[in-house]
């Protein structure tokens, strides 16, 4: 039962510090939900004890007053109800940010690894799917004001009897026993549930989405993961069975103990009541105060559980929000990207043991125009991904300008970059949006006639202010691969950058579009350094320089002209098979 507490805490420290006025409300609900239970116990006494003396009229004028103060707690605790619901909106939406901040502020690699991929998506699946924090917060303000209020009940019922609090502890004692085994079963039940969960998620969601709905059409796909889903449901409700059964088990456990304790009580208090001629007013506020204090406890029990399932959920959140950084932050701010200098560069990928690159080096001057060819693993992406800092090589040194790239500050050195990468994203905002924000009328409309788009954008009803997505815009417009991909190299041409960076940019285009794209970028680049990474051969024709990368190593870094005379090279094979496929007729 450590690591629940352990992960509490840490919890607790992460919401203190997104938002600090969560708890002072919390701690304003505890108070007011004390005072009620208190006053309730309180309450049937005090009017009792006035009849007992004879006085009906300030019976009558303390019944009002009661009630008048009744009204007020009452009153009071809505209020109290609904600041918690609103900042518990507040927590949920920061805690969220947080999130997305951190994800943002991890280390790209982390988010190429299984391990830190399944720990976001749980994470993500607790804080916005499962309702943890919900759950977590009001389990905890449950748990707190039972506890402050018995503690309040306890010094009513030792001034009766002490022998009471000795039936109230052993019966405390023997929930804690019966909750303990509960807790083992549901912390059991919830680490088996979280992967099959997860996992019936991920199922629901593919067969829901609308991207895949011609595959599942044509191929058993569909079937695959409907049957999958399926059999996850079952041993989900398998589940559910089971543990419900032992639920009601520990529950029912707990109702006796409670009866059992409250018949104890009742006779301790009457037999002593009678015996010593004790008022009914003291006997109904010792009775009160201990039915309050059993309906404490089993709050405490209830509330127990919704903890211990948010618990779960929220470990993941917390494991994530402690992944170090290790931000390594240069000094050095880039003014200008001259020059790009591989040395003897070695690289593999975190917890791996094959080199992606061994011994690479090579030399890019600003202006040229460089295109990096090579069979697929060869280490192409790679090149980029390190230029980009999104990894850190293994061995050797990249320098830019003369100096390691690790010493220039990082978000100064971005800026000096633009790049479309295979696995581009377009998002549901306007086409302006996509391409740049800020950028002037004029230049959007110039940057896409040069990609070629222009046309199909001003045939849209809204133009540019089209929204790329019917999901959150009834008028939105869903283009094509091909068109999505000229709206992302507009986006990279519409940046100030020194490097423009295209990996694989016109996979969705025709060899013809492709080849018309690239004489367009020659004249849009002018003084702009270039890199292009591409399987069709077209993009070398235009280039200064081509790198031909063999099995993670440079194998030729040259012209294409003098590539073509080595016949016997991987590069004029490259060429001259897809250049006899695209010949027209």
């Amino acid at each position: 039962m450590k690591k629940p507490k352990h992960i509490l805490l840490k919890f607790l420290k992460i919401s203190f510090k997104v938002h600090k006025s969560y708890f002072f409300v919390l701690l304003f609900q505890i108070l007011i939900t004390s005072l009620m239970t208190l006053f309730g116990a309180y309450t049937l006494s005090l009017l009792i004890g006035q009849m007992e003396k004879g006085a009906y009229i300030h019976t009558i004028y303390m019944g009002i007053a009661l009630v008048g103060v009744e009204v007020l707690l009452s009153l009071l605790n809505q209020f109290a109800i609904r600041l918690i619901d609103v900042h518990q909106v507040k927590m949920s939406e920061a805690i969220e940010q947080a999130l997305s901040e951190k994800i943002m502020d991890l280390p790209f690699q982390y988010l190429e690894d299984p391990h830190y991929l399944e720990l976001k998506k749980n994470a993500e699946m607790g804080v916005i799917n499962m309702g943890a924090l919900y759950s977590l917060m009001n389990s905890g303000a449950k748990i707190l004001s039972s506890i402050v209020s018995i503690i309040g009940l306890i010094s009513i019922i030792i001034t009766f009897d002490w022998m009471l609090v000795i039936v109230l502890v052993i019966g405390i004692i023997l929930n804690i026993l019966i909750v303990y085994f509960m807790m083992k079963s549901q912390v059991k039940f919830y680490k088996e549930l979280l992967p099959i969960n997860f996992k019936y998620g991920y199922y629901l969601n593919t067969l829901m989405s609308p991207t895949q709905c011609k595959d599942f059409r044509l191929y058993s796909l569909g079937e695959l993961l409907k049957n999958n889903m399926d059999s996850f449901s079952k041993q989900m409700a398998k589940n559910f069975r089971k543990v419900n059964v032992g639920m009601n088990l520990y529950d029912s456990l707990i109702s006796g103990l409670r009866y059992i304790q409250m018949a104890i009580i009742y006779c301790m208090v009457g037999i002593r009541t009678l015996i010593q001629h004790l008022p009914i007013s003291s006997f109904t506020l010792t009775i009160s105060s201990a039915i309050s204090f059993s309906d404490c406890i089993t709050s405490i029990i209830e509330a127990n559980g919704q903890y211990i399932r948010a618990i779960e959920y929220i470990t993941p959140l917390v494991e994530l929000m402690e992944v170090a950084t290790e931000k390594v932050e240069g000094k050095v701010i880039l003014e200008s990207l001259d020059t790009i200098c591989f040395d003897h560069v070695y690289f593999k990928y975190p917890k791996t043991d094959t080199y992606v690159l061994e011994d690479v080096s090579f030399e890019i001057k600003k202006g040229e125009k460089i295109s990096i060819v090579g069979l697929n693993g060869a280490g192409k992406t790679t090149i980029v991904k390190l230029i980009c800092r999104l990894y850190s090589i293994t061995e050797g040194e990249i320098r830019i300008n003369g100096i390691p790239i690790q010493n220039y500050q990082k978000e100064q050195y971005i800026k000096t970059i633009s790049a479309v990468f295979q696995d581009y994203k377009l998002f549901a905002y306007s086409i302006k949006e996509n391409i740049h924000p800020q950028l002037e009328e004029e230049s959007l409309k110039s940057i896409c006639e040069e990609v070629g788009i222009k046309e199909a954008i001003e045939s849209l009803p809204q133009k540019y202010d089209s929204v790329l997505s019917k999901n959150y815009d009834e008028g939105g417009v869903e283009l094509s691969g091909g068109q999505r991909q000229k709206i992302a190299i507009a986006r990279a041409l519409a940046k100030h950058a020194d490097l423009l960076i295209l990996d694989e940019p016109t996979s969705a285009l025709d060899p013809l579009a492709e080849a018309e794209i690239y004489e367009n970028f020659n004249k849009m680049v002018l003084h702009k350094t270039a890199i292009y990474i591409s399987h069709r051969m077209s993009s070398s024709i235009f280039c200064d320089k081509i790198l031909v990368l063999e099995n993670g190593k440079v194998s030729n870094f040259d012209s294409h002209e003098n590539l073509m005379k080595e016949k016997n090279s991987l590069y004029y094979k490259l060429f001259t098979s897809q250049a006899k496929n695209y010949k027209l007729a």
